[in-house]
């Protein structure tokens, strides 16, 4: 087994919603995946993302949060998260779609 990098909670953002997964990263480069589930994008919700992510992160290895922009609809979420201190990253949907394609090989149908 290779050494573990680092811990990632990819975020899916819709309007009332948000689909999480966290995963983890080894040395390779290989992501598995640890946990997932869905919360409200309320702040209510952000409080059972940040209490889900600490029962689910087993070794202490830096942490980061990615998203996309959608809309106006991942604001409050990444300002609560910046506002602790968190790493955050959010990405364009053409951009995200464009590097899962690149890391697929041949031409890949997502729906985004």
């Amino acid at each position: 087994m290779q050494p573990l990098l680092r811990y990632c909670v990819g975020i899916d953002v819709s309007k009332d919603t948000l689909q999480l997964c966290q995963s983890v990263i080894d040395q390779t480069g290989k992501v598995s995946v640890k946990a997932s589930t869905k919360v409200d994008n309320t702040p209510t919700g952000f409080g059972q993302l940040l209490g889900w992510v600490v029962r689910h992160q087993k070794l202490d290895l830096p942490f980061s949060y990615v998203m996309e922009s959608t809309g106006v609809y991942h604001e409050a979420l990444a300002w609560h998260l910046y506002q602790l201190d968190a790493q955050v990253s959010i990405l364009l949907p053409n951009k995200a779609k464009h590097y899962l394609q690149s890391l697929a090989g041949p031409p890949v149908r997502l729906q985004i």
